[in-house]
């Protein structure tokens, strides 16, 4: 095993297991091919640095991680899917009227990197967690590459004030990756069929939204509601059930503020609204959970 694998971890932790790593990863590899091998040392090297980060599942970071995990994932496919949504009405708008053209490369471009980070989201919600995450957070930064090409052309101070817009889709894809492994739900859609009709759903659903047009809804709302229901649904009430504890309840929930806020979507009225939203939720959520002591209560 090569020794610097070992000297990722905390030096108490390495002199405590050391050798069993070692002796783990020596049985792990005997015989194996290179992807084996490097497959092993990656696991070990994150391991390591969630070691030293606190994001173990021995750790309360680890365990705040694993609870705003699908959240997160949640944010990223309805700000993607929103993204999809509204490109795709504006072309249905100009189609209807006669007046559609061709949306050019980059737009295509653009749209390509929101389709793969809502597929990629929605196969990590569904319990493919890594290869999802890794799809949706390829495909957040996909998309915030392609808009540096629109905001690069603007002056340097104006780009600094769009830095938010392009990284916070970015950081929020990335953050289910500080989720323990083994604190990960558990696969709900098994197969390639169902994941198959999973995917297909998600995008039938942006296609809807983006044609129909319910009179006396507001464009956001609609737009963005609709998604946001759709992926909080296939997070599903284990997510709601494991947040426990306020700090978990405003962790939960701060992907879905820094998106709508940092993307400006929504006015500072709006996420005043649901900043207030929460105020009152978290006292609720401690007198569900019985007595508000704030603590986490063991499953």
């Amino acid at each position: 095993m090569n020794p610097v694998l070992l000297r990722l971890y905390p030096a108490g932790f390495r002199r405590a297991f050391g050798d069993e790593i070692a002796e783990s990863y020596r049985e792990a590899t005997e015989g194996a091919g290179r992807r084996a091998r490097l497959r092993e040392a990656a696991d070990i090297a994150a391991h390591a640095v969630r070691l030293r980060l606190g994001l173990g599942s021995a750790h309360p970071g680890g365990r705040l991680a694993a609870v705003t995990a699908p959240f997160a994932l949640a944010a990223t496919a309805t700000y993607a899917a929103f993204n999809l949504i509204v490109s795709a009405a504006d072309w249905y708008a100009m189609h209807t009227a006669g007046t559609a053209d061709d949306f050019g490369t980059f737009p295509t471009l653009t749209n390509g990197c929101h389709l793969l980070t809502l597929i990629g989201a929605v196969v990590a919600l569904a319990g493919r967690h890594l290869p999802g995450l890794l799809c949706a957070v390829a495909g957040a930064v996909g998309s915030s590459a392609t808009f540096l090409f629109w905001i690069w052309p603007l002056p340097p101070g104006t780009r600094w004030d769009l830095a938010g817009f392009l990284l916070t889709p970015v950081l929020v894809a990335a953050l289910p990756l500080a989720c323990p492994p083994d604190l990960r739900p558990a696969r709900r859609v098994r197969g390639l069929a169902g994941m198959l009709a999973l995917t297909a759903w998600a995008v039938l659903l942006v296609a809807a939204v983006a044609v129909i047009n319910p009179p006396g809804v507001g464009r956001f709302p609609w737009l963005f509601g609709v998604p946001m229901a759709a992926a909080l649904s296939l997070a599903g009430r284990r997510a709601f059930a494991a947040i426990r504890t306020t700090p978990q309840l405003a962790c939960s929930a701060a992907p879905f503020v820094l998106t709508m806020h940092f993307t400006g979507w929504v006015d500072s009225e709006e996420i005043l609204a649901l900043l207030g939203a929460l105020a009152v939720a978290a006292p609720a959520l401690r007198l569900w959970r019985g007595g508000g002591s704030g603590t986490v209560t063991p499953t």
